[in-house]
This record gives C-alpha cells, structure tokens and sequence, in this order.
C-alpha cells in the first residue's frame, strides 16, 4: 500500500517553526515547509500519525515538557559534513596553531591543548582534528596532550559520533596513507564501513550542548573553537549572542573558524582576522 504524504497548514507550522527558532535559534522561513514536511514524513509514520496535527500534541503539551521536541531535533538539523571539509583550515590548524603551541611548549610547561568541535554533526570534524594533530606529532617525533570536546543538537548525530564508524565511502577523500593509518576497514563487503582507530576514539568526547541555551559550564577554556557552517541557520541577534557565550569558552590568542560562506563583518567581536574564516581572540 501506498504511503500518503502528510502536509502541513502554515498556521501549525509557523507554530512549530517558531518553536524550533526559540529553542534551538534555527529559522524556519515559509520556504522551508516543503523540506519538513518531507523530512517529517518517517518520524510520522513512527508514532502511526495521520496528521501535523496529533503531531503538535506531543510538541506542546499541558506540562510544558516535551520529549519529542529533542526527537524533532534529529529530524530538522542539517548535518552535512565530511572529513577535512574546508582543507584549508586543518593546514592552518597544522602550520600556526600546533607551531604555535611547539615553540611555547619548548620553553615553558604547556597545558594539554583543547579543542571545540561545535555544532560536530556525526563527528567527522572532530575526528578530522584528531588526525590533524596526531600527523602533526608523527612528523614532528613529539608528545601533545589534547582533548576534543565534540557537541551537538542531535542524539543520533552524537551517537555516530561516539561510535565513530562511517561507510567506507565518507573516506573517499581522504589520502590513502591516512586511512591505513587511523581507520579500520570492516570485512562485510556487501556494506563496508570503517571506523576509527581507539587512540583516535578516545580523544574526542561527544556531548549533547544546544548553543540557545544559558551559558555554557566549561571547566576550561579551548585553544581552538570550530564554529563552522552552524551561525548560517541563525538569525543575526542569535549569530552575536552565540558568538559571545562561544567567544568567553576561547582563551585569549585562542583561534575561531567558521565557515567560509560565513561572516562576522560588522558583530564588534573581540576577535581579529587572521586567515579567511579564521580570527585570533584578543
């Protein structure tokens, strides 16, 4: 039998638009309705739904605590990533920031670096970054102690994250040596996957954080904040009051990246450009 497709009034979903702007600062303009009813069609038939309207039920009930709102999440993030998107910012991760940090640690006791992989979508970011810095060892014969701090909205993005296994063509990018060097290849060959390899694993720690919320309780500060292809999905009042909350987790002389197809002109940032999408804190 045949799945109808289920669609939505705009009155319920400006209401639900305006939910999910007010919870997780995404926008959700008129020319977006298409693309949620179409992604909301599975979760639909999930809870035997014949209508946006038993649906809204679950989102606003009487007690204001609603469940399924985090469940909507997954549905409505946008997660498009790959490993050692935007190349150019893991060479500069490699020629400055790590550099940066061997001169000092040559001369003083250097903490353990930590890194911010916002907004990590299923990992691929963070674990990029890991790579990043273990090459950066291998080649330069030496020891850094860092942490990678990986969080999202979506606990089905996070949960890939933790696993850290991908299908075998999510590497089709990376260099040949890289994937014999940090990734397992499993022995299923009708559907091949690779994961990363357990020191890899264990250097990033995904975690669920939803940038609308109070500020964020940090024991540290971080070196480096990947904040990159996130701030694209807010309104500019929500960019300058993520980027704040975001900017007081930076230590002074850390780095921001954000997206190339980002901008921060005109914010009043504490922040100077350095590289194209990448700003030193001051």
């Amino acid at each position: 039998m045949k799945s109808v497709f289920i669609q939505i009034s705009d009155e319920l979903f400006l209401k639900i638009g305006n939910l999910i702007t007010e919870r997780y600062g995404i926008r959700m303009p008129v020319e977006k309705k298409i693309m949620f009813q179409a992604r909301m069609q599975r979760r639909l038939r999930e809870l035997e739904l014949d209508s946006f309207d038993e649906y809204a039920k679950l989102l606003f009930p009487s007690n204001d605590d609603s469940t399924e709102l985090s469940i909507l999440a997954d549905y409505i993030s946008t997660n498009k990533t790959e490993f050692f998107r935007e190349k150019d910012h893991f060479k500069f991760i490699t020629d400055r920031v790590l550099s940066e940090y061997l001169d000092k640690k040559k001369s003083q006791l250097m903490p353990e670096m930590k890194f911010w992989s916002a907004g990590c979508s299923n990992g691929q970011e963070a674990y990029s970054i890991a790579v990043t810095v273990e090459e950066f060892m291998r080649l330069k014969h030496l020891k850094i102690e860092y942490s990678i701090l990986a969080t999202d909205i979506s606990g089905r993005m996070l949960r890939m994250a933790k696993e850290a296994i991908y299908p075998i063509s999510s590497v089709d990018v990376v260099p040949l040596e890289i994937k014999q060097r940090y990734f397992l290849k499993s022995k299923n060959l009708k559907d091949q996957k690779v994961r990363l390899v357990r020191d890899i694993r264990e250097k990033v720690k995904p975690a669920y954080l939803n940038l609308m919320e109070g500020e964020y309780q940090f024991k540290d500060q971080f070196d480096v904040i990947f904040l990159r292809n996130t701030l694209i999905y807010f309104n500019v009042m929500v960019q300058q009051r993520v980027l704040n909350k975001v900017l007081n987790c930076l230590k002074i002389g850390g780095y921001l990246l954000i997206g190339h197809s980002e901008s921060l002109i005109n914010m009043n940032l504490p922040i100077q450009s350095v590289a194209p999408s990448v700003y030193v804190k001051y």
